[in-house]
């Protein structure tokens, strides 16, 4: 079976690549680079700061939290614990082509042609920009993708952030689905809930969030590999919240981590059976690594 990955660069995404690759024999494996920051985006927004003293302490303050929570957990001390395979270097498999494409370049006519001459039967997505249909439509089972969220309650970005942000820790976990045109809005294969504890902070709810979600995407293909189709759940119409990365603030970052400092988990732990009947699960699995 051809199998296809289509991610990005970040430590999280070479974690992905190599547990993938422990399991198949992958046929191609594309990397897309990060959005870049232009030096007039980032001049706008020094000229902005000298006027303004309120977004100045906005943009300083989200300086710092996206390196402690987007780039930081990369150093995070328990970071062996969380991932079974290596997570600093992408090892590089005889057969198996590595590609490196710039941001949005996935879509690209180049792109498109290129993966049509794989012939893919599986093509695996995580954190890459939102595939369009032209793509879509190339693996001859399916194309999947990796949500660091709950479908349909949380979809789009940071999904693991905003339950804690609205005081909804119940709908922190992961969820594995078919890509459509929409945003995470594809039938679900699988969904989980990773064990939370009292000394996560959302660098380890993160982690835990895409361990359990690559075994996910491990069992979801192992089954049509075996099988040739996996069960899936259509999700309901007009349900959950759909969150763009227009949505991140200041306000919502400093929110997040003072629900996170307040014991908003302890206090989840306490009443979780209560909490957790609330949340409604399709195709759920046990955790396989924080039960």
């Amino acid at each position: 079976m051809n199998i296809v990955l289509l991610t990005r660069t970040g430590f999280h995404h070479t974690y992905f690549i190599n547990r993938l690759q422990k399991e198949f024999n992958i046929a191609c494996v594309v990397r897309e680079a990060y959005p870049e920051i232009r030096e007039k985006k980032n001049l706008f927004k020094t000229l902005l700061r000298s006027v303004f003293h309120s977004q100045d302490e906005n943009a300083h303050f989200l300086d710092g939290f996206h390196e402690m929570y987007s780039a930081g957990f990369r150093y995070h001390p328990r970071m062996k614990d969380y991932f079974m395979v290596p997570f600093d270097v992408a090892e590089e498999k005889k057969g198996t082509q590595y590609l490196h494409v710039g941001c949005g370049e996935i879509n690209s006519p180049e792109m498109g042609v290129f993966l049509k001459g794989m012939k893919p039967d599986v093509v695996a997505v995580l954190g890459s920009s939102i595939v369009k249909d032209t793509l879509i439509s190339i693996p001859s089972k399916a194309m999947i993708n990796l949500h660091s969220g709950l479908s349909p309650y949380y979809r789009g970005t940071w999904s693991y952030g905003w339950p804690i942000v609205n005081s909804e820790p119940e709908y922190i976990g992961v969820t594995v689905h078919h890509v459509n045109s929409g945003i995470d809005t594809g039938d679900i294969i699988f969904q989980t809930k990773p064990a939370l504890d009292d000394r996560d902070d959302l660098n380890s709810i993160f982690l835990k969030l895409i361990s359990e979600g690559t075994e996910l995407v491990v069992q979801a293909v192992r089954e049509i590999s075996e099988k040739g189709v996996v069960d899936s759940f259509k999700q309901p119409v007009n349900a959950g919240r759909l969150y763009l990365t227009k949505d991140f603030t200041a306000d919502a970052a400093r929110i997040c981590l003072a629900n996170l400092e307040s014991g908003i988990i302890s206090r989840y732990r306490a009443d979780k059976e209560k909490l957790d009947s609330i949340v409604r699960l399709y195709g759920y699995r046990e955790p396989k690594i924080y039960k």
